[in-house]
């Protein structure tokens, strides 16, 4: 709303959310079906006691509505576009009230005076076909309501004034294909608009062109090619800090656009599908891998995205930044040995990166589903058994290692000599790794029977070597890994999941055990004081799937930064260090 404090939302089932956007909860003030189908488009009025919004009638009679903002009752009847699909909807902001909206199919733009609000009918000056074809994709009016923009399929852009709709100018053919997007500057003088044609495109109010960018060039596109990549092409546009341009395509990323000559774009990056996996790599930088096969590197002191990685040797001429071939990356792991970061997919290969560049690929016989590296040796979980890599290629020559029992988890220690692997029974099994000319490199020495009622989904060792973290679906446990495995820490001492933890991470100086779970929350841990516990709720929604503690710990007094990501598509930096002191003494 204008004041910040409440926001509207729609979903694909026509349901309208008004939620408080200033309290940490974020807690819900009217939630209503308000259409049969999607909500396309939601508008406030200049007062925050209304809200329109427009979509999908299907079998209604009504696509757009307007409704008070805090019971949902009407407020007027919004004319219905043909087909019962509006596409998007604008409130004038200020007195006289005005609501105008535009069609999916008919490319009518209508409007309405009130409240109550009702369709002006019979007015020569209202122009509702200033559009040739096609959808009116976006209608926005200036800060002051003093005129109102629409573009459509047509690509052009038309400009009406706010209270009667008259067309005042129209740029004919602004875009090659659709216009998407539009938005006012903050002072009304100049409209930012963007299309298919991978372009944005700044005009004045009569229509005349000011400035153009190529933002599907500048993501990488081929110039001079008559395709615009799908990935390149701008489905939104807005003024942020009052003047500055910005767009945003298809595959998610943000160009912030420069006004001043001979400066360049920035583009900002990031995820749009749920973080699978989270690995650091040399200098804190950091890697993030989601469901759709993209992989992006951050860096870990600003928080900053550094790029997507892409493969030369696929064709992303989409411009989508998908590295295994669409496929979910199930871990990510990185050798500090040879500077590499690999990745598994879903497409059955386990790939090398550096930099932002995939430099090769091992073919596994089966799906693999988690990793872990040492200093030099990678082991991949598939759902056959275990893969050895090294260097890019396979380390075993018998290929896959079956085992007798299905992995759910594993970890190597950081000296590539020792290997954890989880069971489904709840065994830890551990193996000495020797990859002397044997055809198969692991000796089992020893199992952790009895330990957990449940799978183990995760595995930690601590830095020093001397304590695994093991846990399940709710309890997390801690082994003396220096001699004879004994429990430091039993099952149902740390049992507050619950659902999955998927991720656990030790602190720099191991005294302090973080475990993130499908539950949503965070959790830390102190073997030293078993008792206390602190509790991060709502740190993902849907799952933390990522942790890692960076700095150097207490033993030198440094910071401590917690990292986490999870299938929020985000990732989170989090000042652990106070709360770590308070409650465990430290």
């Amino acid at each position: 709303n204008p004041a910040g404090t409440y926001v509207a939302s729609g979903d694909a089932r026509g349901r309208l959310r008004v939620w408080a956007y200033d309290h940490e909860e974020h807690l819900p003030r009217l939630d209503v079906q308000l259409l049969a189908g999607p909500i396309r488009d939601i508008s406030w009025d200049a007062e925050g006691r209304r809200i329109a919004a427009t979509g999908d009638g299907m079998q209604s009679p009504e696509c757009s509505k307007a409704v008070q903002w805090d019971t949902g009752v009407k407020c007027g009847d919004l004319a219905a576009h043909s087909r019962k699909k509006g596409s998007s909807v604008a409130f004038r902001p200020g007195r006289p009230m005005r609501i105008a909206t535009g069609g999916k199919e008919d490319a009518a733009v209508f409007l309405h005076k009130g409240p109550p609000f009702q369709r002006v009918v019979g007015d020569p000056a209202v122009c509702e076909r200033g559009h040739e074809r096609g959808a009116v994709n976006c209608l926005r009016y200036t800060k002051d309501g003093t005129a109102v923009a629409s573009v459509g399929t047509d690509g052009a852009a038309c400009v009406y004034d706010g209270k009667t709709l008259e067309l005042t100018s129209k740029a004919e053919r602004l875009h090659r294909s659709s216009a998407f997007s539009c938005c006012w500057s903050r002072d009304g003088t100049r409209l930012l608009t963007c299309g298919a044609d991978g372009h944005a495109r700044l005009v004045d109010r009569d229509g005349q062109l000011l400035r153009e960018w190529n933002v599907a060039e500048i993501l990488g596109g081929k110039a001079g090619g008559s395709k615009v990549p799908t990935g390149a092409m701008q489905l939104g546009c807005a003024f942020v800090k009052g003047d500055v341009p910005v767009s945003v395509g298809y595959n998610g990323q943000i160009a912030v656009l420069p006004l001043e000559d001979g400066k360049e774009p920035t583009v900002i990056t990031g995820h749009q599908a749920p973080i699978a996996a989270m690995e650091f790599g040399r200098g804190n930088c950091i890697y993030t891998a989601d469901t759709d096969g993209v992989i992006v590197k951050w860096d870990g002191d600003t928080g900053r995205a550094v790029g997507r990685v892409s493969d030369p040797g696929q064709d992303d001429a989409d411009l989508l930044g998908k590295v295994h071939a669409g496929a979910t990356v199930t871990s990510l792991a990185y050798s500090s040995a040879d500077d590499v970061l690999y990745s598994a997919g879903w497409d059955d290969r386990v790939r090398t990166t550096s930099g932002l560049t995939c430099a090769g690929s091992v073919g596994m016989d089966a799906q693999p589903n988690a990793m872990s590296c040492g200093t030099s040796l990678v082991a991949v979980m598939t759902v056959d058994g275990l893969s050895l890599v090294r260097g890019g290629r396979a380390a075993s020559s018998s290929g896959t290692v079956r085992l007798p029992y299905a992995a759910t988890a594993v970890h190597l220690s950081g000296d590539d000599g020792t290997l954890y692997v989880a069971g489904e029974d709840g065994s830890i099994h551990v193996y000495a790794v020797s990859e002397e000319g044997r055809e198969n490199p692991l000796d089992e020495v020893h199992v952790i029977e009895g330990g957990h009622l449940r799978a183990v989904r995760s595995l930690s060792l601590s830095p020093d070597g001397t304590k695994l973290a093991a846990a399940d679906s709710r309890d997390v446990c801690v082994y003396d890994a220096s001699g004879g495995y004994a429990p430091l820490v039993s099952k149902g001492r740390w049992c507050f999941h619950t659902q999955s933890v998927g991720c656990l991470a030790w602190s720099p100086d191991g005294s302090v055990l973080a475990s993130g779970g499908n539950d949503d929350s965070i959790f830390l841990w102190c073997p030293e004081r078993k008792a206390r516990r602190v509790h991060y709720r709502f740190a993902h929604r849907g799952g933390v799937t990522g942790l890692r503690f960076v700095g150097s710990g207490r033993a030198e007094g440094a910071e401590w930064t917690l990292v986490s990501a999870g299938a929020d598509g985000c990732v989170n930096w989090w000042d652990v260090e106070e709360d770590a002191k308070t409650k465990f003494g430290l």
